[in-house]
């Protein structure tokens, strides 16, 4: 073989080196951003409100007044902030003006943002505002980006950055997946060490198999539920300072071991003691959960559900491990009536208020 046949022979080679390594580590080019089969555009704004863990006022697992265990972290006194919690949330608006607000999906989703949903092929914009005080961001997991759409550089308030994001085939269902996964997102500013997620800004991504996005929910499936079990730390929230000076005197310290405890929110949804319920399931129907968990060291939880099983990964199970920013999705078909416990199995957790309740009729 003469030089020139090697040399063409060696760029042949490193040209099909080039495109497996672009399939296997999903890298992004050009082409991932800007030749999608459908764009699929959200228009999320970071808010400030009044967030409140309990708003039924009751545990409404045992339909009880609450007690000593419960007011551990929900009773306001001149030294504890309570129940009640300044937070940022994703808010879902019709356009790029935010003005007019879209209606929750569903009332369950507690403090989880407006669900982003794409299906594989398809690229994602999300025109981002941020209304709160603090700069925010929208990291993705799951889809594909570049440095300038990762998400961890803040938006100032008041300013607006649009995210471009790619779904590629890594991005979709795997082999032992269903037709659809989830995904997280959140803000992820690095200076806030991880303080604007305790400070509420979660959402969810669905991606789905090609063709099977309909209705805002696979079409294979008749319901869609989402759960983020996660301790919510107040203590390592942007909003401390701010949560202490309107609900408490202002004169505790931060180093205060039971004013520490008493801002742990073990939540479902950033719900506590029940006061999330999942509504709307009938019997026999095939609904898939997406759970998620974020968090530090302390949230390692097992979610398990009363009264009905479901299948992850073709495996039958009724308590699903969950870690830091692990993502699973289970399909239940319930068939079994009734109001049940979905909860995590720590007793400690248990006991500190991460119990929701699901509602088969």
């Amino acid at each position: 073989m003469n030089h020139l046949s090697k040399y063409l022979l060696a760029l042949c080679i490193i040209f099909i080196s080039l495109v497996s390594c672009r399939k296997e580590k999903n890298i992004i080019t050009s082409t991932d951003l800007t030749t999608p089969a459908v764009q699929r555009v959200y228009y999320i704004a970071a808010e400030e409100v009044e967030w409140n863990y309990v708003p039924t006022g009751i545990n409404q697992v045992t339909g009880s007044a609450f007690g000593s265990t419960e007011n551990v972290f929900l009773q306001n006194d001149t030294n504890r902030i309570g129940n009640k919690n300044i937070k940022a949330i994703y808010v879902e608006y019709t356009d790029a003006t935010f003005t007019t607000k879209k209606p929750k999906e569903s009332a369950d989703l507690g403090i989880v943002g407006p669900i982003i949903r794409a299906e594989v092929g398809d690229s994602i914009q999300v025109v981002f505002k941020n209304k709160a005080r603090f700069p925010y961001s929208i990291h993705p997991h799951g889809v594909v980006y570049d440095s300038n759409n990762e998400g961890i550089m803040g938006v100032d308030p008041g300013n607006t950055f649009t995210y471009k994001w790619a779904v590629t085939e890594n991005s979709g269902p795997a082999e032992r997946d269903g037709s659809s996964i989830g995904w997280v997102y959140h803000s992820h500013v690095m200076e806030h060490d991880n303080k604007d997620i305790n400070a509420g800004l979660v959402g969810s991504i669905v991606i789905y198999k090609k063709g099977y996005l309909e209705n805002n929910k696979a079409k294979d499936i008749a319901k869609e539920k989402f759960s983020l079990f996660m301790i919510v730390d107040e203590n390592n929230s942007l909003y401390l300072d701010s949560n202490k000076i309107k609900y408490t005197l202002n004169n505790v310290s931060n180093d205060d071991p039971d004013f520490q405890e008493s801002n742990l929110k073990h939540s479902v949804n950033g719900l506590m003691y029940g006061n999330c319920k999942f509504t709307d399931i009938k019997p026999s129907e095939k609904v898939r959960w997406y759970l998620m968990d974020l968090g530090n060291e302390l949230d390692n939880h097992t979610a398990h559900w009363h009264g009905n099983t479901a299948k992850v990964n073709g495996s039958r199970t009724d308590v699903v491990f969950l870690g830091p920013a692990n993502l699973i999705t289970a399909d239940m078909k319930a068939d079994n009536t009734g109001t049940w416990q979905f909860h995590c199995h720590v007793n400690d957790h248990i006991s500190a208020g991460m119990i929701a309740l699901y509602d088969v009729q």
